[in-house]
């Protein structure tokens, strides 16, 4: 589970956790993400055949569905694909990124337009991170007045360094899709400018199979990849923490993000983090990263090289990350809901 499902189950325990504002959760019935305990209720909807992902349509139905018979004062949808806006109810939703928007008018489909356009007409925004915001803010002409910022936490796990490593050798760590904003080709170029490291490049992430051929393709076809490209696919939480500790960094070479999970989940981990000069995961990382122009495999490579080679800043890097971690928590996404939920409760906001 990664991105949305991540936030979403997050932001559900630290509501569950508190009982000024009683909260109805909906999910499926297959699948319960959690148990309410007064003054909370869960209601679970039979999912008759609608798919997890595909049809969003139908997902919309159902939830219009739920809208039509709940007594709740107030409707927060977290789930992009299910977002309504029904007449004569208060609703919000919350926003992790418009990174269709920004890849050109071939990301743009009816249906994302659609979303859009129903995403102006909701009253109150949630916005993952400040650079989301501005985006919304800027891009969609939403007032600023509408947008709530509601950053993830992230737990500070234990280090445990005498777990065995789940790589053997020394390796850069990227963790995602293959998705072109990612920007895994540029980290692809990078590697190539280091083959006189030792570190080779694994990569944790579900990818379709047809990706995972092209990158295998591209790594056998190249002698300053091949055999220096490692995929794991779907790694379990334990597995992926095992990755951060004996990794010697976190690359994310993203060219546009909403928030950046793994840089946050990496610096908790304890592990180093080279990341793209952008502004939400300059954010994200307060300074605590090495940071490189994401189209310049040049400066990625010397950052690579750099944490490599010198482990005094290496080190550096991970205690600083570890300090900057301690302040990514849940409380303040915590008290900025409950705080737009009270407004929107007592009659404020916008219907």
């Amino acid at each position: 589970m990664r991105g949305i499902g991540t936030y979403v189950r997050g932001l559900a325990a630290q509501l569950l956790s508190q009982d000024e504002v009683p909260i109805e959760f909906w999910g499926w019935a297959d699948d319960p993400p959690l148990e309410p305990r007064p003054p909370h209720r869960g209601w679970w909807l039979p999912r008759l055949g609608v798919p997890r992902t595909r049809f969003p349509s139908l997902l919309r139905i159902a939830m219009s569905a739920r809208c039509a018979v709940s007594g709740a004062g107030v409707v927060h949808i977290t789930d992009p694909n299910a977002l309504v806006v029904p007449e004569a109810r208060r609703m919000m939703t919350t926003v992790y990124d418009l990174i269709p928007l920004h890849q050109g008018r071939s990301a743009e489909t009816p249906g994302y337009r659609r979303y859009l356009s129903r995403l102006q007409s909701v009253g109150t925004i949630f916005a993952i991170s400040e650079a989301t915001a501005q985006d919304v803010v800027a891009t969609l002409s939403v007032p600023q007045g509408r947008v709530v910022v509601a950053r993830p936490g992230v737990e500070i796990p234990p280090r445990d360094d005498s777990a065995p490593a789940p790589v053997p050798g020394k390796f850069f760590l990227y963790v995602g899709s293959p998705d072109p904003h990612k920007n895994v080709g540029l980290l692809l170029e990078a590697i190539k400018l280091c083959r006189d490291l030792p570190e080779k490049l694994v990569i944790a992430g579900n990818w379709p199979e047809q990706n995972v051929e092209a990158l295998r393709s591209i790594a056998d076809a190249d002698p300053a990849l091949r055999e220096r490209v490692e995929h794991l696919g779907y790694v379990t939480p334990d597995e992926l923490l095992a990755l951060f500790h004996s990794c010697t960094a976190v690359v994310m070479p993203s060219l546009i993000e909403g928030f950046g999970l793994p840089v946050a989940e990496a610096m908790a981990a304890g592990a180093a983090v080279v990341h793209s000069s952008l502004a939400v995961l300059d954010e994200v990382s307060a300074g605590c990263a090495l940071t490189f122009a994401p189209t310049s495999a040049t400066e990625l490579a010397a950052c690579l090289r750099k944490v490599s080679t010198d482990e005094a800043l290496r080190h550096n890097l991970i205690a600083r990350s570890r300090l900057r971690a301690e302040t990514l928590t849940w409380r303040d996404a915590l008290e900025r809901t409950l705080r737009a939920y009270r407004v929107a409760l007592d009659g404020g906001g916008r219907d």
